[in-house]
């Protein structure tokens, strides 16, 4: 395992012991945070690699310490990237995360200005008078996430 890997976790461990630390004290606003609890490396193993140790290829990718590994690309890189996140999940896949920077383009200012409503029987509504209705793609998914959400609820 490279270094650098051990040292995101050892950051990784130590946020969230400042996070706990400062939801005890009343730092931090939100929920109460539970201390950091132990992480077995039998289930979900990940591996953070920073800085210029690795190298991305155009089918390969270069990682210290486990060396050249074969990429599937969903979609290309816009730019190089910051961090590479090796994720195995559960079916013995691994899977990687890249984190960019990326500057956005600013569009050019106007000064019109418009309100959104969103409402229960129409999509929403707009400032100017025009209502939006809800496609039928979006009912459906509605619907799929309050049945998910009341058979989660009737298993806890």
């Amino acid at each position: 395992m490279a270094f650098t890997s051990l040292q995101q976790s050892l950051k990784d461990l130590d946020q969230a012991y400042k996070n706990f630390f400062d939801s005890c004290t009343g730092k931090r606003k939100g929920i109460k945070v539970k201390p950091a609890k132990f992480k077995s490396r039998k289930y979900r193993q990940s591996a953070r690699f920073v800085g210029a140790n690795y190298k991305v290829g155009q089918d390969k990718i270069y990682l210290p310490k486990v060396g050249k590994i074969q990429i599937v690309w969903l979609r290309p890189l816009p730019v190089t990237p910051k961090s590479v996140t090796i994720i195995k999940d559960s079916a013995d896949r691994y899977l990687t995360s890249f984190v960019v920077e990326i500057n956005p383009e600013s569009l050019p200012k106007t000064n019109n200005f418009i309100g959104v409503d969103l409402g229960v029987s129409k999509f929403a509504t707009l400032s100017n008078g025009e209502k939006i209705n809800a496609s039928k793609q979006l009912k459906k998914n509605l619907k799929k996430l309050s049945n998910t959400k009341l058979i989660n609820i009737c298993y806890k």
